[in-house]
């Protein structure tokens, strides 16, 4: 399975190591930072559970079992706010 961000009313900035975030659909202001800033490029462009924990892995030097679990709860928290395409 693909994860990806949904496009519509999703405005967003990397700067330095931070992700800024405007969610234009409910004017929430997001500031992700640390592994979330990381994964957020491949979630752009869409990324499996594989693929986000293969970046976490090369990043952070983590075993595959927590790498997987980090991007799945990252992926998660992601839907919950409506960030991710349907």
């Amino acid at each position: 399975m693909t994860f990806r961000l949904r496009s519509d009313e999703l405005n967003w900035r990397q700067i330095d190591d931070e992700v800024v975030v405007l969610d234009g659909r409910s004017a929430n202001y997001l500031a992700i930072n640390g592994a979330g800033a990381h994964l957020w490029p491949a979630l752009v462009e869409g990324a499996t559970l594989e693929q986000l924990a293969d970046l976490l892995v090369k990043a952070y030097a983590i075993d595959r079992a927590r790498a997987t679990a980090d991007a799945n709860g990252f992926v998660a928290a992601l839907d919950e706010q409506g960030l991710m395409a349907a």
